[in-house]
């Protein structure tokens, strides 16, 4: 009886089109719902046909160049689809019951950007679904401490700006977005600001036990009208004042700075 119902579910199934696309099925490698694009390579494998085999690569057009078929549209299909194509199109005549597979051989079609303050920052290449985070940590992750946001650009360099906090993406995955290739993912240098009486105000990039005293001297050093005892950080709404003259002597503690920090160095009133 169980026989019998199988034949019956199998006789009376409808037939796929030789030329339809299947829609894709979950499969559990990570880049199984990759989207071939131009650019790419896709290895195909025809058992028991050798001169059919091989990695053919992805023209501009969005096509391979397959023997005896000639150009295959496969920009759009997953590594599957694309497989499932060349079959239907080369059991079209050409060969009886064809077995064939397909993979990506190389991932060149959907690029992102990942620059700033990072471990390895360049070109990127998506291998499938892949986040702000998977992308950080496969360019080593920050460089430095500190770091406040990441900026995702969409659309290159003109495109609309997302920026997520850091700490928030960190802690809770706030701001992981999906990315799409042409995405530009940059982490900002932590700074601190220089200002008042120093020889050269500004921008100073943070690092690791970053101080008042190594900020003033990063700065050029204090001016000749410095007043080392009435040094103040601005910290958001915070006013934390440094005697600096009295951590030079070794009379106080110096303070670490954080990334954001402003310090002002007062004038002399001599």
């Amino acid at each position: 009886m169980i026989i019998a119902a199988l034949l019956v579910l199998l006789t009376t199934a409808p037939a796929m089109a030789s030329d339809e696309i299947p829609a894709e099925t979950p499969a559990a490698s990570p880049g199984s719902q990759y989207r071939i694009g131009a650019g790419d390579t896709l290895q195909v494998q025809v058992y028991g046909e050798e001169s059919l085999s091989g990695p053919f690569p992805v023209n501009d057009g969005g096509a391979l160049d397959f023997p005896l078929l000639g150009p295959i549209e496969v920009a759009g299909l997953t590594a599957l689809q694309a497989a499932e194509l060349l079959r239907a199109r080369l059991g079209d005549g050409f060969i009886v019951e064809p077995n064939v597979t397909a993979w990506l051989d190389a991932y060149q079609s959907q690029p992102v950007q990942v620059l700033g303050a990072v471990a390895k920052p360049g070109l990127y290449y998506l291998k499938g679904a892949t986040t702000v985070l998977e992308i950080l940590s496969e360019a080593g992750g920050a460089s430095i401490e500190g770091v406040n946001e990441v900026r995702i650009t969409r659309g290159g360099e003109e495109g609309d700006v997302t920026v997520v906090p850091y700490e928030d993406l960190l802690g809770r995955g706030e701001g992981n977005l999906k990315l799409k290739g042409g995405d530009i993912v940059f982490v900002p240098e932590s700074l601190v600001t220089v200002m008042g009486q120093v020889n050269k105000p500004g921008d100073i990039s943070l690092r690791d036990d970053l101080t008042v005293s190594d900020c003033i001297a990063a700065a050029g050093g204090a001016h000749e009208t410095a007043n080392l005892g009435r040094v103040w950080i601005l910290r958001g709404e915070e006013r934390i004042r440094v005697n600096v003259r009295k951590v030079l002597a070794g009379k106080a503690e110096n303070v670490r700075v954080q990334a954001g920090d402003r310090i002002f160095v007062g004038e002399s009133a001599f």
